[in-house]
């Protein structure tokens, strides 16, 4: 590095204080012991860390803030501190931390982009332009690799993040190739997800750039791509939309634990048993009230089904979804674009009287 470019690099790196915006997470979401006191039982009844997580996400407590306490006087009016905590105590809990707190760190950025000095191509433009290019497909990619290196090396965030990259593809080996396999204190994890989100769609596209690059590493190894559905609900809404579509027989009898992977962003390799969708028995799939039920339960807006992401989402229906009958689901990759396209140009109404579609729209009505 000359004198010229290492300068760069130092006020670079002056744009991103990592210690700063550490500061700001923590104390984003503030919260009164009152507060917490009221919510204490039902966080302590909870025993899987992801639903812990969940939790903590979902009562607007920062994700970076690992524990709260409350004060409380006990019989002999002593003050008592009692404490909720979110600490991951394991690898596998880590791991889990890691993820959720990446795509929580993103979320922040991507909606306070002026308090975080935070600027970005969306992950969805990039790919976009890429399918829309008539230059040669790798003399294009090379192209974007070296500018979207580029462009992460200006924000001021350390090399260490293009590591993700490759380790990222070996799930579950992230933590120990990273070095983090003996991390104690989470602030170490946290540290290294406010780096990587703050260049997160560049990152995510280079990883989408070697996807198409390299025959062996598939789609499904693109961040968001080998996720399962993310409900914008909790778990015991979620609880009662599983009821729910068991009782008015839109889907065949499921474990709710396994319900429950197919809309919490699970890694896409943990689904063991697929949701059995019962409409059309016998002569394929309404495929326009599957997608308006998973439309309604993850909170797309119409805008969302466009070119790219509806790859996502086809993808992700043949790896959750199945039909009664072996032969169900096997044109999915058609008849979902068809049932979106319909939908679309009817701007999401019923208009074939589908009885289904009524039910599901009753459900989150």
């Amino acid at each position: 590095m000359d004198s010229f470019e290492e300068q760069q690099y130092l006020e670079s790196k002056l744009r991103f204080d990592i210690g700063a915006v550490w500061v700001q997470l923590v104390n984003s979401k503030p919260q009164t012991k009152d507060y917490i006191e009221s919510i204490e039982n039902k966080f302590c009844e909870i025993e899987d860390y992801g639903e812990k997580l969940l939790f903590w996400k979902d009562n607007n407590l920062s994700l970076f803030k690992l524990q709260y306490e409350f004060t409380i006087y006990n019989e002999n009016n002593e003050e008592v501190n009692p404490v909720i905590s979110i600490t991951p105590k394991h690898n596998t809990e880590k791991l889990q931390y890691l993820n959720f707190i990446i795509e929580e760190c993103y979320k922040e950025y991507y909606n306070n982009p002026k308090k975080y000095n935070f600027e970005t191509v969306p992950f969805e433009q990039l790919t976009k332009r890429f399918f829309e290019s008539n230059e040669s497909r790798d003399k294009f990619i090379r192209f974007e690799e070296n500018s979207t290196k580029n462009r992460i090396k200006e924000t001021g965030v350390s090399t260490d993040v293009y590591n993700y990259i490759k380790f990222k593809q070996r799930e579950p080996n992230v933590l120990s190739d990273l070095n983090f396999i003996d991390v104690v204190i989470p602030i170490t994890l946290q540290y290294f997800a406010i780096e990587l989100s703050y260049v997160y769609d560049y990152i995510k596209y280079l990883i989408f750039l070697k996807s198409q690059n390299k025959k062996e590493v598939t789609v499904n190894e693109v961040f968001s791509e080998n996720k399962t559905f993310n409900s914008t609900y909790d778990i015991p809404k979620l609880k009662n939309i599983h009821s729910l579509l068991e009782e008015k027989k839109i889907i065949q009898k499921i474990d709710f634990e396994d319900f429950k992977l197919i809309f919490t962003e699970a890694p896409l390799k943990e689904i063991k048993n697929k949701i059995v969708w019962l409409p059309k028995k016998g002569k394929g799939v309404y495929w326009e009230s599957l997608i308006f039920f998973i439309k309604e339960i993850c909170g797309y807006p119409e805008s969302y089904f466009n070119t790219y992401s509806n790859k996502q989402f086809i993808d992700r229906i043949g790896r959750c979804f199945k039909s009664e009958t072996e032969t169900g689901f096997n044109n999915y990759n058609n008849g979902i674009p068809r049932g979106i396209t319909n939908l679309k140009a009817n701007k999401f109404r019923n208009i074939t009287n589908n009885k289904n579609y009524q039910k599901i729209k009753d459900i989150f009505s």
